[in-house]
């Protein structure tokens, strides 16, 4: 059932700043009761689940469950239940891979079950600021949703063992906000991105919390090293992908930075470079139903322009 419009965690500015606004992603929230939670295993007590938000990493061993991110709030009892399937154990740790809804509205009821939340301490100060106070999305969100994560992590690679496994934090550089972290099941072979990484869509590029298209593609080489052969990448949104992907990925994010720049360029504002739909013939792999082209247009073409264009 189509419902209201939510505007996405890049338009909601806070209030009073200066700034200008982002341009807006518009999205139709599901019936969430209807909304299935499916459950991916990918072996060594590793699991994806995939549902309306994004995606969710599940180590589950015998002292407790680790989850990385968390889904919306209105799926809390789903998420709850699949992970009951996968575990009896409880719930110990939450790790956000980033600040926007999708990945963190769920935090405050598992953490009022005791678990510890995790993040960088940029993803921290962004929840703090903007999703608890947002009043664009204030009334798709039940009261009390938004958390303050407990443990906030530095720069660099974190790594402790859980259920057989070595886990390691990566902070990722400014790509898709500037707090993103990484997460690597290191025996497993599981990569997972968060939101640095679409898999079949076109990305969401949050410029206005230190992204940008020049980052996500300079990322993309550090997070195709971190892949082996046989590396299964857990994506912020759509399937499992590998390492393939990534190049693949990549590639695209170049050919439309470089069509963008040529529009600037030549000249062109942003609403006629998004009124010449110069991604048509990438929109038949890529547009999806999650990010759409004049949206990628408009974040890739103010993030240049804030930049003075740039060169690559």
């Amino acid at each position: 059932m189509r419902v209201r419009s939510w505007l996405w965690g890049l338009a909601l500015c806070a209030a009073g700043t200066a700034a200008p606004a982002a341009p807006e992603l518009k999205m139709d929230l599901p019936d969430w009761a209807a909304t299935p939670v499916a459950d991916r295993d990918l072996g060594h007590g590793v699991h994806m689940l995939e549902s309306f938000g994004g995606n969710i990493g599940v180590l589950a061993g015998d002292y407790g469950v680790l989850l990385v991110d968390a889904e919306w709030p209105q799926l809390n009892d789903k998420v709850r239940a699949a992970v009951a399937r996968i575990s009896d154990r409880p719930v110990r740790y939450v790790v956000n891979t980033h600040w926007h809804w999708d990945h963190v509205g769920g935090d405050a009821e598992f953490a009022r079950g005791g678990a510890l939340v995790i993040a960088s301490k940029e993803t921290y100060r962004y929840i703090v600021a903007e999703q608890a106070r947002s009043d664009a999305a204030a009334d798709q969100y039940p009261p009390g949703a938004a958390v303050a994560p407990a443990l906030t992590v530095d720069s660099g690679t974190q790594e402790f063992h859980l259920a057989g496994q070595t886990v390691q934090l990566i902070h990722a550089p400014p790509a898709h906000t500037d707090g993103d972290l990484i997460v690597r099941f290191v025996e497993a072979d599981v990569l997972q991105t968060g939101d640095t990484y679409f898999n079949g869509f076109y990305p969401d590029i949050d410029f206005e919390h230190g992204g940008s298209i020049d980052g996500m593609i300079a990322f993309y080489d550090t997070l195709y090293a971190l892949c082996g052969p046989r590396t299964r990448v857990i994506p912020g949104h759509g399937p499992v992908a590998s390492r393939d992907d990534i190049r693949t990925y990549q590639a695209m994010l170049r050919e439309v930075r470089r069509r963008v720049a040529a529009g600037i360029s030549a000249g062109m504002s942003e609403q006629a470079l998004i009124a010449s739909h110069p991604l048509d013939d990438l929109d038949r792999t890529w547009g999806g139903n999650l990010v759409k082209q004049p949206y990628l247009l408009a974040i890739v073409y103010e993030d240049l322009k804030s930049k003075g264009l740039g060169g690559r």
